[in-house]
């Protein structure tokens, strides 16, 4: 009961009008009265509520003393709904490009992104709009799956290497013509610039980890990092973290390039 009622509320309506068209569904057709105790919306507001689920096409009214009120077809109802949200969208969405068009644009090099939706979005912004290169390093395969689809896809027009911690075997002949390399966790033991000596660039107890590097045409790099209990990922293009990325990309391609022709790690670090 309450998922169906956080969709309905992510839909538009209220938390009361929401659990009163719950309950006159399940009634069939009731009272003011009736409808509050299925509710237990306050009798006070149960009026009102009606009359606003009335007035949106969710419900009817009988011509009777007491007022009674009938539920219409959820699918019908809803899909009414949906349509005056798909218009309202429009409407929105065009004024908002017209307010867009006259404000100032800057320049900025580095973008902090938080939440799932604008997260993937611009994972698969960047992976669409590469020209010619892509490297995912992956420290958690969770996103490898997340973006399987649309790494696949990018594989088939542009070069496409994916770099794994583990279970490398378990995406053999899954991602394309991507090329799958198996991550030498021992490229972390060594200090690099970046890190100030520290090895636990993984650590599971800190209050961040880093999960997936990822590398468009050498020019724009993400950084997406566990952060509690949220994301967070960092964009750049053209400054010194995208220096540093790419250095941390370098050492980790070339040493794994090493492995692949001599089954060990030999190279050295410069």
């Amino acid at each position: 009961m309450t998922e169906i009622i956080e969709h309905l509320v992510k839909l538009g309506l209220s938390e009361y009008e929401a659990k009163a068209y719950i309950a006159t569904v399940a009634l069939g057709e009731g009272t003011i009265k009736e409808i509050s105790d299925e509710s237990k919306v306050p009798r006070s507001r149960a009026y009102d509520v009606m009359e606003r689920l009335l007035q949106k096409g969710f419900v009817e009214v009988g011509n009777s003393l007491p007022r009674c009120y009938r539920a219409n077809d959820p699918s019908e109802a809803l899909s009414h709904l949906l349509e005056e949200i798909r218009r309202s969208k429009d409407e929105v969405v065009k004024a908002l490009n017209e307010i867009g068009k006259k404000a100032e644009k800057r320049d900025n090099p580095i973008w902090t992104i938080k939440g799932e939706w604008a997260i993937d979005h611009k994972v698969l912004e960047m992976l669409d709009s590469a020209k010619k290169e892509v490297i995912v390093i992956n420290l958690s395969t969770a996103y490898l799956i997340r973006y399987a689809k649309q790494i696949t896809k990018a594989s088939e027009e542009k070069s496409v290497i994916v770099v794994l911690t583990h279970r490398s075997d378990d995406f053999t002949g899954l991602l394309g013509k991507a090329k799958l390399i198996k991550f030498d966790e021992g490229i972390l033991d060594a200090p690099q610039p970046w890190m100030k000596g520290e090895k636990d660039f993984m650590a599971k107890n800190a209050e961040f980890d880093v999960e997936m590097l990822l590398v468009c045409d050498r020019d724009i790099s993400m950084i997406l990092s566990k952060e509690g209990s949220g994301h967070r990922a960092i964009v750049s293009s053209g400054t010194v973290l995208d220096f540093f990325v790419n250095r941390f990309v370098d050492i980790a391609l070339r040493d794994m390039e090493q492995i692949s022709k001599n089954g060990k790690r030999t190279a050295k670090r410069s």
